[in-house]
């Protein structure tokens, strides 16, 4: 059936524009059948909702992408066919398979590189270029271009020739290229396509190889009309060849007006050297972040709505990609109660279940890390009735990282459970067999029933079944590798998983009735709306920079396209088709239309503006830079106060409860949210930033007293008291209300400095009592010593010591040396300064009771006690792996709240066991690589003895009147309640500050 063929062609509002015209006086009866074409399915969208605004009717219209309309001819066509070859991780194992294969492998074997040639391969098919061809016209290229260009094209060509015969070979499946040679035959006389009255190809300003060889298969066959998205401006650069190429020549082509848009006369000067007047319809915002640019968007259309008479359905936002903007746009649109109209794609990686499971097979690479295992065993998914003990477990224990540490370090944690080593070691055998070389099937049947074993499936929600599918049979679908190689290689399995599961994408859509279009920019072509939004504006997001495909280079698509006549379109050029998408997106717009771009990136840097938003301010006289150009500011306090209330959620307008109280009332009151609960928690926000006395939320208690009979039972050792000197508040978060930090898991490549100070303790104290049990104290000489001081040293840490603190043998070598020599010079040097004192007593526990003089029960551990029974004294010694403060520790105790050489002899003054000896002092020994002895002297002792027991009282009476106030310092960045004591609040640190107890804390100190 031969027919003459018509053409319009234009800007996609006159195409639609055209259409509605066209069907209005060409077709004679709602009874005939039509057949649409279009370029996308929101585009058909578009035209079949505009036909029923127009006309009333659609029945008889039948809406259909290429794609689709290749799939019915293929199934018209009748016959038992197999599936198609999928697009998955067969695929790229497929090309891995080829690219190893002897004369094609010519470069390392990467997954980046395997998609650089999938990607090119894909290109070559859609393009129908025949290998043959191209091998033949490769070859008769001159000898000096061939030497260039040829020997890679020559590589290239046989790599594809390989790709389709083992691509048409692998059992179970056909090739896509066999769908489409069927439908091509079909369309020649299809009974489907016969029964439409007009066939109309809408929307396309370019079609791939395979879309133009069943188009033409069209042109003398069937009724067609052709909608061609093509205009005489500069944004269509990028269409031009292809129109003057196959659409041109159509005979009686029209070609529609110019459309109106938001834009005005300012469209027709975007990417020309024409500039026109001022556009007020358009607005180039500036944003601190992508956060801001999505706040500014949802505030504009609510305003736009609620002030202007805006529907919902009348507005779009559109990005080039949707991706990083889709997760905080959900959010924000939610928060504010806009409808959406948009779909979401995510990897595997965004769900709970995914990450559980992908993290099982991860085990196997990263060595059984502590915390990846912390993670499977606490997950919600993990099936097992003891994980919640297992978990804490982990967390008691010391491993970091390989099954080796697992099994030293486990049994040695609080409450051990046998059975959590067992299942360790079986989840690594079942891993070791997949690390194995092993049949594919046999692989994936392992794998499957690892996960099944593993997972609670009593624990899903939402779309966790969905999800938990698609792994089983992306991890069953591995065993089709059988037929392109019979097993895998050592390692080649696992990788394979974790390659089949990183591939897997999801989709998620809230398509609510009359709600907010959020689509990127090439699904919104064709569309219109009064109001639209384009976000990320920067530079790299939009446009998009698209490298020279290094595979099928711009020299290859030249030669392929220009010289052999397979229509494929050099990589180089898709620059220019960021602008004709930047136009298609900015003529959406009827009414309105904003841009938005951010200053900062994720990561704090500062973020380039596009190129584009500079020749769209030239274009409209738009000034984008000055200082009346709309701007959203990074500060929340800003950015939130320049918001009238009825735009604000309730969550902002909770958040402006911090910055301005009596605004949040009225906001609240407008909002009709201010509810009982709420005007207590404004009474707080108030309260917080009231200047003057210390409040209930300073850490101000009315349980002191009993919390001082609780903690005087037990007895205040240095550090308490030092704590509660420092910083009261944190000594409340410590003792008070009990609160712990998780300890941290040790590092590999140190031994913490805790740790270490043990270690030093332990081997002294080995050392020191040796000698005081052998009577070697005062007889040693340098070399007796050192012997001495090793043997003590093995006795608790040898070579194989470096299992129990999760340290690399080689590291934990170093650090058992560094210990060693300090140690040496320390004892050699200490043992010439004891004099006539001899260390007896090593680690003591001691304790005084309250007295007149000092009301407070004290306790501690005594590092070191020396006896000279000569003089009848003692000698109180600390040992200190670090060294803080001066030389004189009596001014240091004030200073820097060093109570250890002044408490410990005061406590040894009333041992029992002491009666009848005087106290020669205390030190501090640092354990440093030069010795150093400071030390407080019995005079020293006596002459801070009365202030130091007061200030000491002053400090515990604190606890008794229940007055916790911060002292901010810089040890804060080690202290875990730092974000909990709000250091940062300018009132609060002003209340604790200007305080009575903090000023005459500090006075005391003086």
């Amino acid at each position: 059936m031969g027919s003459i063929m018509q053409l319009f062609y234009g800007h996609y509002p006159s195409l639609e524009k055209e259409f509605l015209s066209f069907v209005l006086r060409t077709r004679t009866s709602p009874l005939e059948k039509w057949l649409v074409v279009c370029s996308s399915s929101l585009m058909a969208q578009r035209l079949k909702e505009q036909l029923a605004a127009q006309t009333g009717v659609v029945a008889n219209f039948h809406f259909i992408t290429v794609g689709g309309l290749i799939s019915r001819l293929d199934s018209e066509a009748g016959g038992e066919v197999l599936p198609l070859f999928p697009q998955d991780h067969l695929r790229d194992f497929l090309i891995k398979e080829i690219l190893t294969e002897p004369g094609l492998n010519r470069y390392p074997v990467s997954g980046g590189f395997v998609q650089a040639v999938k990607n090119s391969l894909r290109d070559m098919a859609d393009s129908l270029v025949d290998p043959d061809v191209l091998q033949e016209q490769t070859m008769a290229l001159p000898e000096q271009q061939f030497e260039q260009e040829g020997e890679r094209l020559l590589w290239l060509t046989h790599v594809y020739q390989r790709y389709l015969e083992r691509e048409a070979k692998v059992p179970g499946y056909r090739s896509y290229q066999d769908a489409f040679e069927r439908a091509l035959q079909q369309a020649e006389n299809s009974s489907y396509l016969r029964e439409f009255k007009q066939i109309v190809w809408y929307g396309f300003y370019e079609l791939s190889g395979r879309q133009l060889e069943i188009f033409n298969q069209f042109k003398n066959r069937y009724p067609l009309t052709v909608f061609a998205a093509y205009q005489k401006h500069p944004a269509y650069q990028f269409a031009e060849k292809f129109f003057e190429t196959n659409w041109r020549a159509i005979a009686g082509a029209k070609e529609l007006p110019a459309p109106t848009c938001a834009l005005g006369e300012s469209a027709a000067c975007l990417f020309s050297s024409q500039r026109d007047k001022k556009c007020d319809t358009l607005q180039i915002v500036s944003a601190a972040d992508t956060s801001g640019e999505i706040f500014y968007t949802a505030k504009e259309i609510l305003r736009l709505v609620e002030r202007e008479g805006y529907r919902f359905e009348d507005i779009a936002v559109i990005t080039r990609t949707t991706p990083p903007y889709q997760e905080d746009l959900r959010r924000c649109f939610a928060a504010n109660q806009i409808p959406l109209n948009a779909s979401f794609t995510y990897p595997l990686s965004h769900y709970a279940l995914g990450n559980f499971c992908a993290g099982v097979f991860a085990l196997a690479n990263i060595g059984f890390e502590r915390n990846a295992v912390l993670k499977i065993v606490s997950s919600p998914y993990f099936k097992h009735p003891a994980k919640n003990d297992w978990a804490a477990l982990i967390r008691r224990s010391l491993v970091n990282r390989d099954l080796a540490q697992w099994k030293d370090l486990l049994p040695q944690a609080a409450a051990y459970d046998p059975a959590c080593l067992t299942w360790l070691n079986q989840l690594a055998n079942q891993l070791d067999k997949l690390s194995c070389a092993l049949p594919w099937e046999k692989g994936a049947a392992l794998a499957e029933q690892l996960l099944r074993d593993m997972v609670d499936e009593s624990a899903f929600q939402g779309k966790d079944k969905e999800i938990f599918q698609a792994v089983c049979q992306a991890i069953e679908k591995i065993n089709t590798y059988r037929f392109l190689r019979a097993q895998s290689q050592p390692g080649e399995f696992l990788r394979e998983v974790q390659n089949a599961l990183s591939s897997l994408v999801f989709n998620e859509a809230e398509n609510c009735p009359g709600g907010v279009l959020f689509t990127d920019v090439l699904r919104a072509r064709g569309l219109q709306y009064k109001a639209v939004f384009i976000l990320g504006l920067n530079d790299k997001v939009f446009p998009l920079i698209t490298p020279e495909d290094p595979i099928l280079k711009d020299y290859y698509r030249y030669f392929m396209r220009d010289v052999l006549g397979y229509w494929i379109n050099q990589s180089l050029q898709r620059g220019d088709e960021e602008k004709l998408l930047f136009y298609i997106a900015l003529t959406c717009a009827q009414e309105k239309v904003y841009v938005t771009y951010a200053r900062r990136q994720e990561d704090g840097k500062d973020a380039v503006v596009s190129i584009y938003v500079a020749e769209l301010a030239r274009a409209c006289c738009f000034d984008w830079q000055g200082p009346n150009a709309p701007r959203v500011s990074g500060s929340l306090l800003q950015r939130l106060s320049a918001q009238e209330n009825a735009l604000l959620t309730p969550k902002e307008i909770s958040y402006m409860c911090a910055f301005e109280p009596a605004r949040a009332v009225e906001g609240l009151e407008q909002a009709g949210l201010l509810t009982s609960p709420q005007k207590n928690a404004l009474q707080v926000a108030q309260t917080l930033h009231q200047r003057g006395e210390l409040t209930p939320f300073d850490g101000v208690i009315k349980s002191g007293k009993e919390l001082f009979d609780v903690q005087n039972k037990k007895g205040f050792s240095p550090s308490a008291l030092q704590e509660l000197a420092a910083c009261p508040l944190k000594y409340f978060f410590d003792k008070g209300l009990q609160l712990r930090e998780e300890d941290e898991p040790f590092s590999r490549q140190e031994l913490s400095a805790d740790r270490k100070g043990s270690a030093y303790h332990e081997i002294l104290n080995e050392f020191y009592e040796t000698l005081y049990q052998k009577h070697l104290t005062h007889e040693l000489f340098d070399q007796g010593a050192e012997a001495y001081l090793n043997r003590a040293l093995e006795k608790h840490y040898t070579l194989h010591s470096y299992r129990a603190f999760g340290i690399y043998p080689v590291i934990w070598e170093m650090i058992l040396e560094n210990i060693r020599q300090k140690l040496i010079n320390f004892v050699q040097q200490d043992l010439k300064q004891l004099g006539s004192f001899t260390p007896c007593r090593f680690e003591t526990e001691v304790s005084a009771p309250a007295t007149k003089e000092l009301p407070i029960r004290l306790r501690g551990i005594m590092d070191r006690l020396d006896i000279s029974e000569k003089d009848k004294t003692f000698f109180v010694v600390d040992y200190k792996s670090s060294r803080k403060g001066t030389k004189d520790l009596a001014k240091d105790l004030f200073t820097y709240l060093i109570f250890q050489p002044f408490l410990y002899v005061f406590i040894a003054l009333h041992l029992e066991e002491l009666k009848g000896y005087v106290s020669a002092g205390s030190c501090l020994l640092s354990i440093q690589p030069d010795y150093d002895k400071r030390v407080l002297s019995p005079e020293q002792f006596e002459a801070i003895r009365t202030r130091a027991c007061r200030f000491l009282e002053q400090i515990t009476n604190q606890i008794k009147q229940g007055t916790f106030f911060l002292c901010p310092s810089e040890d804060c960045v080690y202290c875990p309640y730092s974000t909990l004591c709000r250091r940062d609040s300018f009132a609060a640190l002003l209340r604790a500050r200007k305080s009575k107890a903090s000023q005459a804390l500090q006075e005391a100190r003086q």
